[in-house]
């Protein structure tokens, strides 16, 4: 066998061991031994207790898409679902971090956060129940509320990622 063969074969096994040894640590599909897909997930609409208009469109929109998205479960858009999620937006609020140089009291970036109290039963038992946050990071602009308006959703899809992870990995 030639020098440059040799060292062909030896790419070859160093490259599969490679992804070999990277394919190790991901698992595909749902990570708590369940069949992905094998039930449904029903979610009502979480009433906003905030003063920020528009929370529970987008925040609901959200949780729906992030299920559909994980593909751990099944979205059941009529009410039938093996589990059904209920919560209450309960937060929203904008913390300051950091501040300028020239101006200390002026804060540079924005942490918006959304918080849900949330509850999922399946067949009458309680499978997650807790508080379930997201937050998203606003640079401080000439606008403040057109980036913060802008980035709600973001914080919210945060939100749904938080809480689809939180059920589908649970320990039931």
């Amino acid at each position: 066998m030639s020098t440059h063969a040799t060292a062909r074969w030896v790419t070859l096994l160093a490259g599969l061991l490679t992804l070999v040894a990277a394919g190790c640590a991901y698992q595909l599909g749902p990570t708590n031994q369940q069949v992905s897909g094998a039930q449904s997930m029903t979610i009502e609409p979480f009433p906003n207790e905030t003063l920020q208009p528009g929370l529970t469109d987008i925040v609901n929109s959200a949780v729906r898409r992030q299920v559909q998205r994980d593909g751990t479960f099944h979205l059941d858009t009529r009410g039938n679902g093996d589990i059904v999620v209920t919560g209450r937006i309960l937060r929203y609020g904008r913390l300051p971090l950091g501040s300028r140089r020239d101006d200390v009291i002026t804060p540079q970036d924005y942490d918006v956060g959304i918080t849900a109290k949330v509850r999922a039963l399946r067949g009458g038992q309680v499978v997650y129940e807790g508080e379930v946050v997201g937050r998203a990071l606003v640079a401080s602009t000439v606008n403040l509320n057109v980036s913060e308006r802008e980035n709600i959703p973001v914080a919210a899809e945060n939100l749904a990622r938080n809480l689809v992870s939180a059920i589908a990995n649970g320990s039931w």
